[in-house]
């Protein structure tokens, strides 16, 4: 090659500049000063106003005519790509909460059986109105008639049925299959409490009433009932005690206290 620029250069009738150059061989054809400024300074700038085209250059695809991301602007399609990305954020820290919540320990069903009759009780017991504590005497044997089984919740409405139908027989043989299920659920046990009690089997009835006092000692029905046999039977002072018993756990039940307020007047009455 550097025969052939030593040719070029002869050719051309250039003569060599060796004293400037004098590493290069054959030096640099005369005049290579005269290519001018405006050949070596460069076409751009890259001043505080960013990226720009000196004059007389033009903007590549028009770009200085349009703000972008060097010039501090934004394009309706960066807005839109921005607006996407944020719903995007949003809906995974929705997901990420979801799964959090999914994820967190549950109270189990039994605990919260249980908290919603510590509270039903206190409203039962500080209520002095009739209707609103017979509201919630009602809402207290809903949560007894619940049982985990399906089953057994099936053949206790059945159960049920059979009772208002005054089939008791029917009703006690249902009664059975629902505790062979269900051997801890009190209410199966005071359901067949009544039946036993509206067939005559007061023995039967005191039986199963005192399985549900194990389980469910603030059980003012079964109370009820115990009170009811033990009146039957001639026992007045014991039958009294366990009336105001079930009359400090649900102080406004009507039928109670009247049967309580005379039993207390036949005892005090026999006993001057």
């Amino acid at each position: 090659m550097a025969a052939l620029l030593g040719g070029e250069a002869a050719s051309t009738g250039y003569a060599a500049d060796t004293q400037h150059f004098p590493g290069v061989p054959g030096g640099l054809p005369d005049g290579w000063r005269d290519f001018g400024e405006e050949r070596a300074r460069p076409k751009f700038d890259f001043g505080l106003d960013g990226f720009r085209a000196r004059p007389g250059i033009p903007s590549p695809r028009g770009r200085a005519d349009r703000p972008d991301a060097m010039s501090g602007g934004a394009t309706a399609s960066d807005r839109a790509q921005d607006a996407a990305a944020a719903r995007a954020a949003k809906q995974k820290a929705a997901r990420a909460e979801k799964l959090k919540e999914a994820l967190a320990p549950h109270e189990p069903a039994a605990a919260r059986r249980g908290r919603a009759l510590e509270d039903l009780f206190k409203r039962l017991q500080a209520s002095s109105d009739p209707e609103e504590s017979q509201k919630v005497a009602a809402s207290i044997e809903r949560v007894w008639l619940q049982s985990p089984s399906d089953s057994a919740e099936l053949l206790m409405q059945r159960a049920l049925v059979s009772l208002q139908a005054q089939d008791f027989q029917l009703a006690l043989s249902l009664l059975d299959k629902v505790l062979a299920l269900e051997p801890e659920w009190a209410e199966a046990w005071n359901q067949r409490a009544t039946a036993r009690f509206l067939a005559d089997d007061l023995d039967g009835a005191m039986a199963d009433i005192d399985h549900v006092l194990k389980l469910e000692p603030r059980h003012f029905g079964a109370l009820a009932g115990m009170g009811l046999i033990l009146e039957r039977a001639g026992f007045a002072e014991r039958a009294l005690q366990v009336f105001d018993k079930a009359l400090a756990i649900y102080p406004s039940q009507p039928d109670l206290q009247k049967n309580a307020e005379k039993l207390r007047l036949q005892i005090e009455g026999r006993d001057i």
